[in-house]
């Protein structure tokens, strides 16, 4: 298991995983992102929400991502270069204008943004991760593997990383 965001690694982008249910319910999660800033101060949230019938952004900073209720736990997808704070930020909101898009979900709007992450900018690459769908099947296996602590409220959460993404 991965070490928490902590001081000596303070940028990471993770994936956020919350259970839908209690008692969870298999590949049912809600989906977000969350980058690590700093071990005082915390990162920012990234995630889409249901508001009526359709979906808002609903990005933020958080000191408490572990608070978070029914959270299953942070899944280290990347490293973030210092100074690419602004590109990150900046790269996740892309979508935020086409949110009511016919089809798109919390799941389908993180796997745009994933997709994103994945080009090249001056010769830097963010996600390292070749391919999406066998990354979605690597987080959706650890997330149901913990999500049942999640829903009894177990704690401290847990935090992983890809064996995909070239950590």
């Amino acid at each position: 298991m991965a070490s928490r965001p902590s001081p000596q690694n303070p940028q990471k982008q993770l994936t956020q995983r919350k259970t839908s249910n209690h008692p969870p319910v298999q590949n049912n999660f809600h989906w977000g992102l969350y980058f690590h800033r700093h071990p005082d101060t915390g990162g920012t949230k990234y995630h889409i929400k249901q508001q009526g019938s359709g979906w808002i952004a609903d990005h933020g900073p958080t000191a408490g991502v572990f608070k978070s209720f029914l959270l299953v736990g942070l899944f280290r997808i990347a490293d973030v270069p210092a100074g690419w704070e602004g590109h990150l930020d900046h790269t996740i909101r892309t979508y935020d204008s086409q949110l009511n898009t016919p089809g798109v979900t919390c799941r389908v709007w993180v796997l745009w943004v994933l997709a994103l992450l994945q080009k090249p900018i001056n010769g830097q690459i963010i996600l390292k991760c070749d391919n999406l769908a066998a990354l979605e099947n690597e987080v959706k296996s650890w997330g149901n593997a913990n999500a049942m602590g999640a829903a009894n409220n177990v704690q401290p959460r847990p935090v992983a990383a890809s064996t995909l993404c070239g950590l």
